[in-house]
């Protein structure tokens, strides 16, 4: 991939900038008896994200707030634990308002690529409140140009319709774009179906699986340091 075709990058948000294995510390913390958070953790994180899947298929758009409220009610009773309104609501506000645990990497390594001349955006599934806290977390604001809500076009990824509305955003013609999405290979795979260039955030210390259902992403880096080495 020649760097000097990509004019803007597009990042994700949950999985890419902050790390959502920090739910299991918080079930830990809140659900009295728990022993299987690990567990729970997985199931909220894979249910919620069926859910915004589904949720395009049935034309059932919900904001992304309340569907990972249903996923984390949904792993819970699905492990046998009663646990309130209340304190599941507390629960999603710590993992994702209060303390989002940003990945070192994030801040220093977003800011090298925008003194590098690029205008950086968040694309997410994530309501525009959630996206005004990652961004306060990860000490971004003024680095990021924007953010990308799936609110604005009521689709979640991987549906082309969100990348191609980003791309209208950014005022970017959609192959100068490079979108960068760690996790799974799920958001490199509809960012690459809709014409953007693509490079998947392999963490090592993650040790994600490798997938190979859609296409290959551009680009397999470590961290935004790693990226901005490749893009120099």
């Amino acid at each position: 991939m020649d760097p000097e075709a990509i004019t803007t990058i597009t990042v994700d948000s949950y999985s890419t900038l902050v790390d959502v294995n920090s739910q299991e510390d918080v079930l830990n913390e809140y659900v009295d008896g728990i022993e299987d958070a690990e567990n729970v953790s997985q199931l909220w994180r894979s249910q919620y994200i069926l859910y915004s899947v589904i949720a395009n298929d049935i034309d059932g758009y919900r904001p992304f707030w309340d569907l990972i409220g249903q996923g984390l009610r949904y792993a819970l009773e699905a492990h046998g634990h009663d646990v309130s309104a209340a304190v599941r609501d507390e629960i999603q506000r710590t993992v994702y308002e209060e303390r989002l645990a940003v990945f070192e990497d994030v801040t220093d390594g977003i800011d090298r690529l925008a003194d590098a001349g690029y205008d950086v955006y968040v694309v997410s599934n994530g309501t525009p409140r959630m996206l005004e806290h990652l961004l306060a977390a990860a000490d971004l604001e003024g680095v990021v140009t924007d953010a990308v809500s799936a609110d604005e076009v009521e689709t979640y990824k991987p549906n082309p319709v969100i990348y191609r509305h980003a791309a209208e955003r950014t005022a970017t013609p959609i192959d100068e774009i490079l979108h960068v999405s760690g996790g799974t290979m799920r958001d490199v795979w509809g960012a690459k179906h809709a014409g953007m260039r693509t490079a998947w955030l392999s963490r090592p210390e993650q040790r994600l699986p490798h997938e190979s259902l859609g296409p290959s992403p551009d680009l397999v880096v470590e961290d935004f340091h790693d990226l901005a080495d490749r893009l120099a």
